[in-house]
């Protein structure tokens, strides 16, 4: 008797202590935009759009106890009182920023250096039809203002989270937004029109980039299972049927394993696959 008891009690603490080791996975995240020494700039004195996004990513994922991430403030900190770390973080804001190129050399050290091992790189820039010029977007709003310019302008936003232990892209999107009103039109004559154009920023970055780039973050550190539907064509009526991870023989039984707890509820109601606008 005594014996089945001690192996019920095993049992217990065995699987009480994979619950705990689940659930203590934590995943430490570096936000790296490439505006970050950017700061006042430019004519306006607004925050880069970069590090507008990064802020609302990183308020996003700080509420989930499972990703450690740190401020813009504190990189931007650690960075400035390091020179041989700043430099590195130039080379690899510089290979994406314009090159769209990862430079993963540098990329890993500052990874190692904030003893984290995902990098998240945002980078944004305006561009219009009849150039392919990039120029920063108050940079943009600044000569547009003055010279009465009226090409229709773009805001591109990019991301790309790295895997800095295994120096391969995790996830990466893109997005893209008209700056301009319906006539092409792109400029403040004045600091109210001006500050209207940075709070439709602000707005975009938060309703909409931040939240999905986040999101696709999230899932990637914490993969769902996969749903699909199978059809069948036997006949025109034929219905549709569910079939619950009709695919699952064919994915990672770990990869396949969700934390189904509730960090991720934020999320739930805004279920969308990577889009591009």
């Amino acid at each position: 008797m005594k014996n089945i008891f001690f192996k019920i009690m095993l049992i217990l603490l065995l699987f009480v202590g994979g619950i705990t080791k689940t659930q203590a996975v934590q995943f430490d995240l570096l936000v790296l935009p490439t505006d970050i020494f950017s700061v006042c700039d430019n004519y306006f004195c607004f925050p880069e759009v970069s590090n507008i996004v990064a802020e609302d990513i990183i308020q996003n994922l700080e509420q989930y106890k499972n990703i450690n991430i740190k401020t813009l403030y504190q990189v931007r900190q650690k960075l400035n009182s390091d020179y041989q770390l700043k430099q590195k973080a130039i080379k690899v804001i510089e290979s994406y920023g314009e090159k769209d190129k990862i430079d993963f050399t540098n990329l890993n050290d500052l990874a190692r250096a904030f003893e984290v091992k995902s990098v998240l790189i945002v980078d944004t820039y305006a561009i219009n039809d009849k150039t392919s010029l990039r120029r920063n977007l108050w940079d943009t709003l600044e000569i547009t203002s003055a010279f009465k310019i009226t090409y229709p302008f773009e805001l591109k936003t990019s991301a790309v989270l790295t895997d800095c232990v295994n120096s391969v892209v995790m996830w990466s999107g893109k997005y893209s937004k008209n700056v301009s009103d319906t006539f092409g039109y792109y400029n403040a004559s004045n600091q109210t029109q001006a500050l209207s154009h940075l709070e439709k920023i602000k707005q975009y970055s938060y309703d909409i980039v931040s939240k999905n780039i986040s999101q696709n973050v999230y899932m990637r550190f914490f993969p769902k299972d996969v749903r699909t539907f199978q059809v069948k064509k036997q006949s025109e009526d034929a219905q549709t049927k569910f079939v619950p991870n009709a695919l699952e023989h064919l994915s990672d039984p770990h990869i396949r394993k969700e934390l189904d707890t509730d960090n991720n509820k934020k999320f739930r109601d805004f279920d969308l696959e990577d889009f591009v606008f």
